[in-house]
């Protein structure tokens, strides 16, 4: 006697497609994070080759537009008076702001915006920053080219736009030159710089730029898609195969019982 088949579910079909097509997008993750991977490292061997590099003098190639990391050197004197803060910096994390100072380049009409360093909270303030107003006179600043900022997310806190009601402003949250520019008296370079490590390391503003050279966690999250794609597949493989066995078990006749 043929046992009659008993057919799988109807939505079966659409529970395959489903989890292939989550499986196909969670290992498409996977290798994007390995790409990453890859730019991250990439990216490191080009910034170590530009740190590499002697510093570029601002004031004997005062067109010069050097790449982001390079290093540079400028000679000039600050102006104080048009100083700002970067706000939500911390420092082994205590709360704090970056210093950024025009420096005006010697013998030119521009000027640089200069990344001093950090300073607590509490220092914040125009009046308490005028503690760190030294040195006074012509000053030469080492350090590194950083591109200007801009806010890349729209999550991300916003900077209020200048105008004749708010005219200037002390506190930022990005370093968006185009922006600063407007409440400047002169022009500023296309760039600012991070400086390098003061001689008094324990001085403040706390100065010293970090680069970030590591390759992130894009290799973890891979493996994390990865797996969770594996899991996922072989899950559904074994949970279909006990499927088959039950609709199997289900049709088949009962066993014959002898009675004596």
């Amino acid at each position: 006697m043929t046992l009659p088949r008993r057919r799988a579910p109807w939505w079966a079909p659409l529970l395959t497609a489903g989890v292939l097509l989550l499986a196909a997008g969670m290992s498409v993750l996977g290798f994007w994070q390995l790409h990453r991977m890859q730019q991250r490292r990439a990216e490191s061997a080009m910034i170590q080759v530009r740190l590499a590099q002697p510093p570029l003098d601002l004031n004997a190639l005062p067109a010069a537009q050097p790449q982001e990391y390079e290093p540079v050197q400028a000679a000039g004197t600050y102006d104080y008076a048009a100083e700002i803060v970067l706000r939500n910096r911390t420092h082994l994390d205590a709360p704090g702001v970056h210093v950024l100072t025009p420096l005006r380049l010697a013998g030119s009409d521009k000027a640089v915006l200069v990344d001093r360093g950090w300073v607590p909270y509490t220092e914040a303030e125009p009046a308490q920053r005028k503690a760190f107003q030294t040195p006074a006179g012509d000053v030469t600043v080492r350090g590194i080219a950083r591109a200007s900022q801009a806010r890349s997310r729209p999550f991300l806190p916003v900077d209020p736009t200048l105008s004749p009601q708010l005219p200037r402003l002390d506190a930022w949250f990005w370093v968006d030159l185009d922006q600063i520019q407007q409440q400047m008296p002169y022009p500023l370079l296309p760039f600012f710089i991070e400086a390098a490590p003061a001689e008094d390391a324990a001085a403040l503003p706390l100065s010293g730029y970090s680069v970030d050279l590591s390759e992130g966690a894009h290799l973890i999250y891979a493996i994390q898609w990865f797996s969770f794609t594996a899991i996922l597949l072989i899950g559904t493989a074994v949970l279909w195969r006990q499927a088959r066995r039950d609709r199997a078990a289900a049709v088949a006749p009962p066993a014959r019982r002898d009675i004596g």
